[in-house]
């Protein structure tokens, strides 16, 4: 426990005695951070759009054919007496 609260008082201590180079630090990289972020949630949102196309299009070509199935039974299918 004893190490517990030394570690952290140290911690604390150097964040104080560092915070203007932290600030500094933070400031010159969190940019360029968000904009990768940003690029990379564009390009994941592309790619979920393109699959969701892709099975938009696959279910449409699907429930056409059953459709078609359907309309080319018509009457000559089972009867029931």
């Amino acid at each position: 426990m004893l190490g517990f609260i030394v570690g952290a008082v140290a911690g604390a201590a150097a964040a104080y005695y560092y915070r203007d180079r932290i600030a500094t630090y933070l400031n010159e990289k969190t940019p360029s951070v968000r904009d990768q972020a940003a690029d990379k949630l564009e390009a994941l949102g592309k790619g979920a759009e393109d699959v969701l196309d892709r099975a938009k299009a696959r279910i449409e070509s699907t429930v056409r054919a059953g459709q078609d199935r359907l309309r080319s039974v018509g009457g000559s299918g089972p009867t029931i007496d």
